[in-house]
C-alpha cells in the first residue's frame, strides 16, 4: 500500500530482503506495477530468495511495466519459473529491455524455457548471464579470438 503513494517511483532496489516465502507480497508488487498510474523503470531483485512461484506471481507485472529487471543470484528460480518470466517476454506488452540473471543456475532446461520467450521478443537489448551455469558458450558468435 506504501509504494501506491509513490507514482513517480523510478528505480526500486529490494535487494537481499527475502522473499523465498513471499510469493503473495510479489503479486502484490505485481497488482501495483500494473496499474496506470506507475512509473518504475528499475527493479532491483538481487538475491531475495525468489523462487518458482514468487517469479510466477510477478513475471507479467514486471515485464509489461518495468525496462529493466535484476534477479541475479536468486538461485531457487528453476526452468519452471522462467518459463513463466518467458511467456511474460512473450508479450506484445513487454517494455522489459535489460534482464539480469548473473550467478543463477538456471541450466540448460531454463536456457531453453527462456530462449523460447526471447525468440518473440521485441523489447529486450541486454541480457546478462555472467556467471549463469549453463552449458551455452561465452563467446559471442561469429567472434574470433
Amino acid at each position: 500500500r506504501a509504494l501506491a503513494n509513490c507514482p513517480d517511483l523510478e528505480i526500486l532496489d529490494l535487494s537481499e530482503n527475502d522473499f523465498s516465502l513471499a510469493a503473495l507480497g510479489l503479486g502484490s508488487l505485481s497488482d501495483w506495477l500494473q496499474r496506470k498510474q506507475t512509473n518504475l523503470k528499475e527493479l532491483d531483485l538481487f538475491e531475495c530468495g525468489i523462487n518458482d512461484d514468487g517469479l510466477q506471481a510477478f513475471a507479467e507485472g514486471v515485464a509489461n511495466h518495468c525496462e529493466e529487471l535484476r534477479l541475479s543470484y536468486n538461485d531457487s528460480i528453476t526452468a519452471t519459473g522462467l518459463s513463466h518470466l518467458s511467456h511474460a517476454l512473450l508479450s506484445a506488452r513487454c517494455r522489459l529491455q535489460s534482464l539480469n540473471l548473473n550467478g543463477m543456475d538456471i541450466g540448460d532446461d531454463g536456457a531453453k524455457a527462456l530462449a523460447a520467450g526471447l525468440a518473440g521478443n521485441q523489447s529486450l537489448r541486454v541480457l546478462h548471464f555472467e556467471n549463469a551455469d549453463t552449458n551455452l558458450p561465452m563467446t559471442p558468435i561469429g567472434t574470433e579470438y
